[in-house]
C-alpha cells in the first residue's frame, strides 16, 4: 500500500510539472487594415523561455457597404518559435516568427509571420499577453496584415 500510495504521489508530481510546459492560448484584437482577429493556439515552452506554438486563427477584414460587413472572412493557421529576448522579474519579451497558409473566402494563401509577444505570468501559473503581429501573406491580394491582439494563456 505504501508502494501503490508514494507511486500515485510520484505521478501527480510530475504530471503538474509537466503541465506548466503547455499552455492554451487565446488572442483577441485588432489589425491593420479594418479587420478583427481571433486566435487559439498550443504553446509548449523549452528551457530558457523559448517556445513553439501550433495555432489556428480566424478573422474578418470588414466592409463598411451596408450588408458587406461579414464578406471578408479568413482564415488560416501555423507554428510559430518564440525566442526569448528578456526575462523580467514576472514576465518575459519574446520574438515570434513562422509560416502561416489559409484561406481567405476561396482563394487559399501561405505567409509568414513575425512579432512580438510580452507575458506576465500570474502566481497560479497563467498568463496575460500583448502581441504585436505581423503577417506578409502571398498568392491573395491582402498582402500585409499588422496590428496588437491582447490575451490569455492557460497551463494544461
Amino acid at each position: 500500500m505504501k508502494k501503490i500510495t508514494l507511486f500515485l504521489i510520484c505521478a501527480i508530481a510530475s504530471i503538474t510539472a509537466s503541465a506548466q510546459s503547455n499552455k492554451l492560448n487565446i488572442d483577441a484584437g485588432f489589425l491593420f487594415p479594418s479587420t478583427l482577429d481571433a486566435t487559439v493556439g498550443v504553446e509548449h515552452n523549452f528551457a530558457f523561455g523559448n517556445a513553439i506554438e501550433v495555432f489556428g486563427e480566424i478573422g474578418n477584414h470588414w466592409r463598411t457597404q451596408p450588408g458587406q460587413f461579414w464578406k471578408g472572412y479568413f482564415w488560416d493557421g501555423g507554428i510559430l518559435y518564440k525566442h526569448r529576448l528578456h526575462r523580467y522579474r514576472n514576465g518575459s519579451f519574446r520574438v515570434r516568427i513562422g509560416p502561416v497558409f489559409g484561406a481567405v473566402q476561396k482563394d487559399f494563401y501561405f505567409g509568414i509571420e513575425g512579432g512580438f509577444e510580452y507575458n506576465y505570468v500570474f502566481a497560479n501559473g497563467c498568463e496575460f499577453s500583448i502581441i504585436q503581429k505581423n503577417n506578409v501573406n502571398f498568392l491573395h491580394g491582402d498582402l500585409f496584415r499588422n496590428g496588437l491582439l491582447i490575451g490569455v494563456k492557460i497551463p494544461f
